[in-house]
């Protein structure tokens, strides 16, 4: 950042507006007498970058001359290449703008948002390093200085730079919070970090261990106490059960009633078949109008798998025949050996069911009736699978239905060529006339039409036109195309290719109801309907008087447990061989169904996207939601039977747990007695301790003190992480502060002494003395001028090391070197001229004629053209006369 000129405009004894520039790089001079408004300079311009303008504060007051008014400072800069212009106006409409390049930018807030980035980028901490004002740090509005003292005691620059590095790194400040810190967690830990003896922290972690441990007795004693209870409540409730002079009759009688049970629970079970049947068929309707719908739904994504689903197919279908074949005779022989055990288990079952009917005519006929049922449901099946089947093979295949679309498709094509070829007409009308007829169909206004071969155009009131166009238009080749798919159409029977389409969609339809039939069909009967009409009459027979050479149900029951092993066995083989029977069965169906049916389908597909036949979703969403109701209400009246129903297995069991159950009813009697008396003692002795109520009382004190511990340690861990954290950001200032400084410095000393350094304090980050060939001297013994020339050039190696950094800052210096003498001021001349170079120095000065020897351009107070408005002027133009109006602090 570089400074350019500087207007002041009603600021102390300028109430007309004046200016001090052109300020060049390097060192330039303001050379005044006392009184001509350097200080108001200063003051003005450290305003202007650190004071808001809606600021009515002591400083700002302090700018406004005897007669009131505004007070209004403008500067103008250079930054990155670019012209810069900052103006602020304060107490009288009050306004903050910044410009660039003569384009207003920022204004208000946004204004100073920016000055404040600025100043924060190119200073890089506190101003007062750069801008020394007579005898004080800086002009801040957040810490009123008592101006009357200040007068009286003028401080040099060596204590200016003191408070601007406190500021910078904390000082005393950050060591006062430090200690504090250190010395309240020293009060609480050790220096290992473990709980101080007799300190809050290790207190209160041996209240918590003791009280736990009280706790952990009084639980154990307290638990204890609540065994026992619980083991003489159950003890009392079984000698009370057991000494009951009704448990024996009682357990007799379960032995009954689990007898009748049983036979419930048969009968029961044989209902819950028949409501598991309804209820699969009702779920697999459901399912089956479910799966149609969707079907629609997916008939687009269905185009493109097939495309890719035929190359395999192909392959697939002959290695999956071949391994259907060899399954299919490894289960032949399998069914061969599963039909005779099964065989054997018939007969088994049919005497152990006649002999059952002895004791159960009733529920034979009642079998009977529903095996009926089934056959009459099946047979239904089967015939509706007979007839859809027959539709089935009626109507279109896939091939015909594709060749006969690819005709369609070639006629589309060529009607479109000749359309593209053909001559258009095209017709405009007046307000009111009759449209023109072409071949029959209006013409409407402004459409292009294709002309036909042999067209007519008919004219309303005037006549007709007959247009006969030369050459070939492309319809030959259309009449080809239309021909052949008229005779297509005809060899079918069909009126158009709708028609051809509908009966086409008819067949797979019929198809498909052909599948569920059949699932229906094999749902009622999954070994035939034979078998069903064969257990159908076994079950009429077994409701009949049985014959009397039956055998016994001991016999009848051996020989059908038999018969059962010998068809476990004979089943383990058949299902092996069935499921792989099947599963070759249905990769070789679903090869060969690939096979043939990719390319159908993907014709059936393709159509079927173009062409799905209208339909009513709110008609098919009722029906889906018809058929899903059903099929739930079919599902819970199963589940409902199935509940209700009794276990089998449970009943037995229960038979012979009472029978145990009475064996060792006088033996426990004896030994409860005994126990409950051993129990009532203990319970009694216990009871009277109060324990329950000494361990609520334990808690309630353990958790106030883990709470007190839980506070203590979060205080311990807050301590720990405040030490960190402040010797952690001490150490970051005093080494982005303090040692590049001093680096900056070492040149600048040499410049006034030979063989000179200095000795910096690690606490303050100020010289402590000054080493000069080898004899150190403290800084506090030095005269005043050495030590204003030691705080000045810790100023100028500050503004060096900003510079390095790419971050440099006008330096401005008010009356700097006072008590210098003439030597010593001439070599801080040099010293400034051989710092310019890449910074830019502006001084303010009384000393007329010390500071001749400067050799800097001088500037002076000019007076501008018009009253500073900050938006009527470029930068740099402003021009005024000073006035006597106001006082300077000077």
């Amino acid at each position: 950042m570089r400074l350019r000129s500087i207007t002041l405009d009603n600021v102390r004894r300028f109430t007309e507006p004046v200016t001090v520039g052109p300020i060049a790089d390097g060192v330039t001079l303001l050379s005044e007498p006392n009184e001509a408004g350097k200080s108001t300079l200063f003051d003005a311009l450290h305003a202007l970058f650190f004071v808001k303008h809606r600021s009515r504060g002591k400083e700002i007051v302090s700018l406004r001359p005897h007669s009131g008014g505004k007070v209004a400072v403008e500067c103008t800069l250079e930054r990155d290449g670019a012209s810069w212009r900052i103006h602020k106006q304060w107490l009288s409409a009050p306004e903050a703008r910044v410009w660039r390049d003569g384009t207003l930018l920022h204004q208000g807030d946004a204004a100073e948002d920016w000055i404040a980035a600025l100043v924060t980028g190119e200073a890089g901490g506190p101003g007062g390093l750069l801008w020394v004002r007579q005898g004080r740090v800086s002009l801040r509005a957040d810490k009123p200085t008592d101006e009357k003292a200040e007068l009286e005691k003028r401080r040099d620059l060596l204590t200016v730079v003191s408070g601007a590095m406190n500021a910078v790194t904390g000082g005393e400040r950050m060591d006062r919070a430090l200690d504090a810190a250190r010395g309240e967690l020293d009060r609480l830990q050790t220096a290992n970090g473990h709980p101080r003896k007799h300190g809050r922290w290790a207190e209160a972690v041996t209240d918590v261990a003791a009280l736990e441990a009280e706790e952990a007795r009084l639980v154990e004693t307290v638990e204890a106490l609540r065994q026992d209870l619980d083991a003489r409540r159950r003890l009392a409730t079984d000698l009370s059960q057991l000494r009951d002079p009704d448990a024996a009759a009682a357990r007799e009688e379960a032995v009954r009633t689990a007898q009748a049970a049983v036979r419930d629970a048969e009968a029961r079970a044989r209902e819950v078949a028949a409501a598991e049947t309804r209820a699969a068929l009702a779920r697999q309707t459901w399912e089956t109008a479910r799966d149609t719908h969707r079907r629609a739904q997916t008939a687009r994504a269905d185009l493109a798998e097939a495309e890719r689903a035929l190359t395999a197919a192909r392959a697939a279908q002959t290695t999956q025949e071949a391994k259907s074949r060899k399954a299919a005779k490894a289960h032949e022989v399998a069914q061969a050996q599963w039909r005779a055990a099964k065989d054997g288990v018939t007969e088994a079952q049919r005497v152990c069911r006649r002999c059952a009917a002895r004791d159960g005519a009733a529920a034979a006929a009642d079998e009977r009736d529903a095996m009926q049922a089934r056959i009459d449901a099946a047979e239904a099946a089967e015939r509706r699978r007979i007839a859809a089947a027959a539709a089935a093979r009626q109507g279109p295949d896939a091939a015909t239905v594709e060749r006969i679309e690819g005709l369609t498709r070639e006629v589309q094509t060529q009607a479109a060529l000749r359309s593209a070829g053909a001559a258009r007409v095209s017709a405009r009308y007046d307000p009111g006339a009759r449209p023109v007829l072409l071949d029959g169909a209006p013409l409407d206004d402004g459409a292009q039409r294709p002309l036909p071969r042999d067209g007519r155009i008919v004219v309303p009131g005037i006549g007709t036109l007959r247009v006969a166009l030369a050459g070939d238009d492309g319809g030959a080749a259309l009449d080809t195309a239309q021909r052949a798919l008229a005779e297509a159409l005809a060899a079918g029977d069909w009126p158009d290719v709708d028609a051809l389409r509908a009966a086409h969609r008819a067949r797979e339809e019929a198809g498909r109801a052909a599948t569920l039939a059949a699932g229906a069909r094999d749902l009622q009967a999954p070994d035939g309907i034979a078998a069903l009409r064969e257990r159908h009459a076994e079950l009429s027979r077994s409701a009949q008087v049985p014959d009397d050479d039956l055998p016994t149900s001991a016999e009848a029951d051996a020989a059908l447990a038999t018969a059962e092993a010998a068809l476990t066995d004979a089943t383990a083989a058949d299902e092996k061989a069935r499921e792989l029977r099947q599963a070759a069965n249905l990769a070789a169906a679903r090869a060969e169904a690939a096979a043939e049916s990719v390319q159908e389908r993907r014709d059936a597909a393709d159509a079927a996207v173009r062409e799905l036949p209208p339909h009513d979703p709110a008609a098919e969403a009722e029906r889906l939601e018809a058929l899903r109701s059903a099929a739930e209400r079919a599902a819970r009246d199963h589940a409902d039977l199935a509940a209700e129903t009794p276990d089998l297995d449970a009943l037995r069991t229960r038979l012979d747990r009472v029978t145990a159950v009475r064996d060792r009813a006088k033996a426990e009697e004896g030994r409860i007695a005994g126990e409950l008396g051993k129990l009532d003692g203990r319970i009694e002795t216990r009871a009277e301790e109060g324990v329950e109520e000494a361990l609520a009382e334990v808690r309630g004190r353990l958790s106030a003190a883990r709470d007190a511990l839980h506070r203590i340690a979060f205080e311990v861990d807050t301590l720990r992480r405040l030490c960190a954290a402040l010797d952690t950001a001490q150490k970051a200032a005093r080494l982005a502060y303090f040692e590049p400084v001093a680096r900056e410095l070492r040149p600048l000393l040499s410049a006034l002494w030979d063989d000179v350094d200095l000795v910096w304090s690690d606490d303050t980050l100020l010289p402590d003395a000054l080493v000069r060939r080898g004899t150190e001297e403290p800084i506090d013994v030095l005269s005043g001028g050495t030590q204003e020339q030691i705080a000045f050039l810790v100023r100028l190696a500050f503004a060096r090391l900003l510079a390095k950094t790419g971050r440099a800052a006008p330096l401005i210096l008010d009356d700097a070197l006072v008590y210098s003498d003439d030597d010593r001021i001439e070599k801080m001349f040099d010293a400034l001229h051989g710092a310019a170079a890449d910074l830019q120095i502006l001084v303010l000065s009384c000393r007329q004629r010390a500071f001749q020897a400067l050799g800097a351009p001088t500037l002076t107070f000019r007076p501008a053209s018009a009253e500073l408005t900050g938006a009527q002027r470029p930068p740099g133009d402003a021009t005024a006369v000073a006035s006597h109006a106001g006082m300077d602090q000077d």
